[in-house]
C-alpha cells in the first residue's frame, strides 16, 4: 500500500460509511438518523389507529422518536406540519419499561383466561397508562404496579373502569389536547404460541375499534407487522372497519436512498463535503434534528450512486446500473425494501473496500464488487430478522445448494420436511408451506409456474443462482 493510498481522504470516508451498517447505528440518537416521510405525517392522525410494517420498515424508530419528542411542538418542528394534532403521547404498552407485565406473565395470563379477560387488561393497562395511581379504582394496597392491570382484569368490574376513562375524555377535552396510547412490541407476546399473540392482538384491536367511536379525545396508535393484521383472521365483529383506520409504512427507492444520505449526513463535515459534491443533492441544517436531505428524484438519486460506486455493476449496461441494482437486489418478492437492508448493504460494502485496501479511481468510495460482496452478508442479517419474526421461514434452510428457477414439486417437497427446531406439530404440508411463503414475501410463484427467491434472502439460505456480477476473491 503506498503513502498516497494512506493519505488518501476518501479512505476516512469509508471507515465513517461502515457506520451506516444499521446494527452501529441503532446506538445513534433516533432525532438524528429518522427519516420523516408523508406516510409517518399520516399516521399520526388522530383518525388513524394502526400502523402497519414488516420487520425492519421503522415501526419502533416512530415509536422511540415521538416518545423522546414528547411536547406537541417539537413532534411538529420534526414533521415539518404545523397542522398535526395538539397531543400527549402515552407509552400504553412495549417491551422496554417495567411499567408493563412481562411477556412470561401475559402469556400465562392467557392461558388461564378468555379472550373477555384479556380486553379486561387492556382496558386496565390503559386506564392505569393513562391516569395517576391514586385515582385507579378498585386496587388494593400492595400489588405491584407491573401486575395491576392483570389483577384489575380478574377482579375488577368493566364499569368502573370504563367510568374513569370517561372522566380521562373529559379532562382532555376541557384541555382541548388529545392523548395517544401508542402499542409497541405486540409481537413478541405469545411468542411460542401464536394462538395467544393471535387472541391479545383480536382483544386490543376489538377494544380499540370500540373506544375509537366512544372517545374523540382519547386515542390509539397500534404499531403492527402487517402480517398480523388480517381481518379475516381477526374474527370479530367489524373487524374490517379498522382498515380504514390504518397506515402501512413503505418505502418507495427515493426515500431509501435518502435515508441513506440521511445517516451519512450525521458524520463529519468532509462527508458532507462529499456529499454536496453530487449533482442536485440538498443538505438541510435541522439543528438539534440534524441534517436532512432534500427530495431526490431519479437524476439525482443516479447522481449519488454514480459518484458512489460508478455508473453500472460491471462492465456491460445488462450488468445494471448501480442506482438501480442496488434496491433492485434488496426487494422481497412483493417488491418491497426496508431502510434496515440499504445501511447494512452500504456499510458491509465499505467493510469490503476498508480490507481489500484499495480505492476506486476518481471521488468514488467504493467498486461494484463491494456492494456485490455485501450482498452475502446483507442477506444473512435480514434472514436473521425475518427467522426470529416468522419461524417458518426457517424451512428455506431446506432449499441448500438448490438453484433457482425451482420446479414447484421439488419446493413443495423440501419445504414440507420441518426442522429439527421446530415443534412436534410443525406442518408437513409443503404446499401450505410454500404458499404461506410466498404470502410473506419470501418466496415467488413465475408465470410458469416456477418458484424464485428473491436476492435478500437467497444468499443468506445458501440458494444457488445463475449469472450475476463476480465477487472479489
Amino acid at each position: 500500500m503506498t503513502n498516497t493510498t494512506i493519505q488518501d481522504p476518501r479512505r476516512a470516508l469509508q471507515l465513517e460509511l461502515q457506520s451506516l451498517d444499521h446494527r452501529e447505528a441503532e446506538n445513534v440518537p433516533s432525532l438524528l438518523t429518522f427519516l420523516p416521510l408523508r406516510s409517518h405525517r399520516m399516521a399520526l392522525q388522530a383518525e388513524k389507529v394502526v400502523i402497519l410494517g414488516g420487520r425492519g420498515a421503522g415501526k419502533s424508530a416512530l415509536f422511540s422518536v415521538l416518545r423522546d419528542l414528547k411536547e406537541p411542538e417539537r413532534i411538529r418542528a420534526f414533521f415539518e406540519d404545523p397542522d398535526l394534532p395538539e397531543c400527549e403521547w402515552v407509552d400504553a404498552f412495549c417491551q422496554q419499561a417495567v411499567e408493563h407485565p412481562s411477556v412470561e406473565s401475559l402469556d400465562d395470563f392467557a392461558r388461564r383466561g378468555d379472550d373477555v379477560r384479556l380486553r379486561s387488561f387492556w382496558l386496565a393497562h390503559l386506564l392505569l397508562r393513562v391516569t395517576p395511581r391514586e385515582d385507579w379504582p378498585l386496587l388494593p394496597e400492595g400489588v405491584p404496579h407491573d401486575q395491576a392491570a392483570l389483577h384489575l382484569a380478574l377482579h375488577g368490574e368493566v364499569a368502573p373502569l370504563m367510568a374513569s376513562l370517561d372522566r380521562v375524555e373529559k379532562r382532555f377535552e376541557e384541555k382541548g389536547c388529545r392523548i395517544f396510547a401508542a402499542y409497541d412490541h405486540l409481537d413478541r407476546l405469545g411468542s411460542l404460541e401464536h394462538q395467544i399473540r393471535s387472541r391479545y392482538i383480536r382483544s386490543l384491536l376489538a377494544l380499540w375499534l370500540s373506544l375509537s367511536n366512544r372517545y374523540r379525545w382519547l386515542r390509539a396508535k397500534i404499531f403492527l407487522r402487517d402480517d398480523l393484521f388480517d381481518p379475516a383472521r381477526l374474527a370479530f365483529p367489524d373487524a374490517t372497519k379498522l382498515q380504514a383506520r390504518s397506515i402501512a409504512l413503505e418505502w418507495n427507492v427515493e426515500a431509501l436512498y435518502r435515508v441513506a444520505v440521511r445517516h451519512q449526513s450525521r458524520g463529519s463535515e468532509e462527508m458532507r463535503a462529499w456529499l454536496r459534491g453530487v449533482p442536485g443533492l440538498e443538505l438541510k441544517d435541522r439543528g438539534e434534528f440534524g441534517w436532512m436531505p432534500g427530495d431526490m428524484p431519479d437524476a439525482v438519486i443516479k447522481a449519488y450512486a454514480d459518484r458512489l460506486a460508478g455508473e453500472q455493476m460491471g462492465s456491460g449496461v445488462k450488468k445494471g446500473y448501480t442506482w438501480r441494482w442496488i434496491p433492485n437486489r434488496l426487494q422481497d418478492a412483493k417488491g418491497k425494501v426496508v431502510p434496515r437492508s440499504i445501511l447494512t448493504l452500504l456499510g458491509e460494502a465499505a467493510k469490503q473496500a476498508v480490507q481489500r485496501g484499495s480505492l476506486p479511481s476518481g471521488l468514488r468510495l467504493l467498486m461494484p464488487q463491494d456492494l456485490a460482496a455485501a450482498l452475502g452478508p446483507t442477506s444473512q442479517q435480514r434472514v436473521a430478522e425475518v427467522q426470529e419474526e416468522y419461524g417458518l421461514t426457517a424451512r428455506l434452510r431446506n432449499l441448500e445448494g438448490q438453484q433457482v428457477m425451482m420446479r414447484p414439486e421439488l419446493a413443495e417437497e423440501l419445504l414440507g420436511r420441518p426442522r429439527p427446531e421446530e415443534a412436534p406439530e410443525a406442518p408437513t404440508d409443503g404446499q401450505a408451506v410454500l404458499e404461506e411463503l410466498i404470502n410473506l414475501g419470501v418466496l415467488s410463484r413465475r408465470k410458469d409456474g416456477r418458484i424464485d427467491v428473491p436476492d435478500i434472502y437467497r444468499y443468506g439460505f445458501g440458494i444457488k443462482r445463475k449469472g450475476g456480477v463476480a465477487r472479489p476473491r
